[in-house]
């Protein structure tokens, strides 16, 4: 007889969900140092010990949440899956990569921004939190020489510019840390995708092309 494990699989998913739409509501309403296991585990009505198997620590359950609110749900699918992502792969001029490249970042920290805020107010504090923090930068830096090489390969980067310096330029124009800068001098997100979409025509695509 064959096993059916399709019960087992649903609840498990089940209880990923409740884990982390707790730990999400507990970690924006708290912030990082305030947020315990115990208290998320409470909320999700699971055991301290199934959310410590299921996600390592407090850090590592952080980036799950961070990672489900950049995506936008629990789907497997990356974020450079996604339709926002797959648009300025197909983007046919550089003033269209400019206005998808902008959305995405809008997007994206429409859906985390909150968690970047608390991330930012915590870092420093927690070996473990760091590490999420290295690796989140990283996963932009890696997200950057992409589309930086792929313009580069289309031909439409600024006379002189090499992908080096435009996936730096881009990493830099998409860091959650200035975007936290702008907000706390009021800028809207159509403000936040404005200035991306500026500060792409001037020091990255050229526009002629």
């Amino acid at each position: 007889m064959t096993y059916d494990n399709s019960t087992r699989a649903a609840a498990a998913a089940a209880t990923r969900t409740k884990v982390l739409a707790a730990a999400r509501d507990a970690f924006l309403a708290r912030g990082y140092a305030a947020t315990t296991i115990r208290g998320i585990a409470r909320t999700a009505g699971v055991s301290q010990e199934t959310v410590y198997k299921r996600f390592g620590n407090k850090a590592r359950l952080l980036k799950d949440v961070y990672d489900v609110a950049m995506a936008g749900d629990e789907e497997a699918a990356p974020v450079s899956a996604r339709p926002e992502a797959v648009a300025v792969r197909d983007a046919d001029s550089p003033a269209e990569a400019v206005a998808a490249y902008a959305a995405l970042c809008r997007g994206l920290t429409a859906r985390a921004g909150g968690l970047m805020r608390i991330v930012a107010g915590a870092r420093g504090g927690d070996p473990d939190l760091d590490a999420f923090v290295a690796a989140v930068d990283a996963e932009r830096l890696k997200g950057a020489d992409l589309v930086a090489r792929l313009w580069a390969d289309r031909g439409w980067l600024r006379p002189g510019l090499d992908s080096q310096h435009a996936r730096d330029v881009i990493w830099t124009l998409n860091s959650p840390d200035v975007w936290l800068l702008l907000t706390q001098r009021g800028w809207s997100l159509a403000d936040y995708e404005s200035w991306i979409a500026t500060g792409l025509r001037s020091m990255v695509l050229r526009l002629d092309r």
